[in-house]
């Protein structure tokens, strides 16, 4: 098992935060935690949707295969996420495969027991609602690039959106395990040869640097688009 970073309590999970402490007792005393490697199966696409699962530490990636064998990653999932909840709700198999980026820490808890919140705790429906509505807004705005941005903007918005994932805008911030140029690819459609020239164009220009094992953000701006919808890059 790799080192793991800091567990996260279960009043900390957005979907349980001021919940009081007796419910989060049964919470607890209902779900199991479980522990995944690098890169191991936590779900397939097709099983049964009995139950929703948390990120307590690490990432996921939520992936699904075309008939070629080519991976697609639909979205990395951060510790304090959920996932799972759409085939509790809807009743319907698991639409993507689960894997574990990094190795992790889960709770699973049965879907009865958070349809059951979901009727006795306002706040917990309310919070599934806000992220299902979030999560369509991603998926559009990840369409709307996949048909509009060539690869090195679809990059730049990437890497945006990670410096805002891990704390903001501040010049030189450490990207903390970043994927691998393949894995990106993945995530923004594209080829890991693609990925790799633009990474190599944005570090030229001194916008990022990057190593085997980081990747720092050095000119967090120069990835907001301008009026045209391209970036700043000074090697344009």
């Amino acid at each position: 098992m790799e080192n793991m970073t800091k567990i996260m309590d279960l009043a900390d999970l957005p979907w349980f935060a001021g919940l009081p402490d007796e419910v989060l007792a049964g919470i607890e005393s209902g779900s199991r935690r479980r522990h995944a490697d690098r890169g191991q199966l936590i779900i397939e696409r097709g099983e049964p949707g009995d139950s929703v699962l948390f990120v307590l530490s690490g990432h996921v990636l939520a992936v699904q295969w075309t008939r070629s064998g080519r991976e697609i990653v639909y979205s990395e999932i951060a510790p304090g996420s959920a996932f799972g909840e759409l085939s509790v709700l809807s009743g319907m198999p698991r639409s993507l495969s689960l894997y574990a980026r990094t190795a992790c820490v889960l709770l699973e808890t049965p879907g009865t027991l958070l349809t059951g919140l979901m009727d006795t705790q306002p706040q917990v429906r309310q919070a599934v609602i806000q992220d299902l509505v979030r999560r369509i807004h991603d998926l559009t705005e990840r369409v709307q690039e996949l048909t509009a941005l060539d690869v090195e903007e679809r990059l730049r918005a990437y890497l945006l959106r990670v410096s805002l994932e891990h704390g903001g805008l501040e010049p030189g911030r450490r990207m903390p395990d970043p994927p691998t140029h393949a894995e990106m690819a993945n995530i923004i459609g594209a080829n890991r040869e693609a990925v790799s020239r633009a990474l190599a164009k944005l570090s030229r220009a001194g916008i990022i640097e990057s190593g085997r094992k980081y990747l720092r953000i050095m000119q967090p701006d120069a990835l907001i688009p301008d009026d045209t919808g391209r970036g700043d890059c000074p090697s344009r």
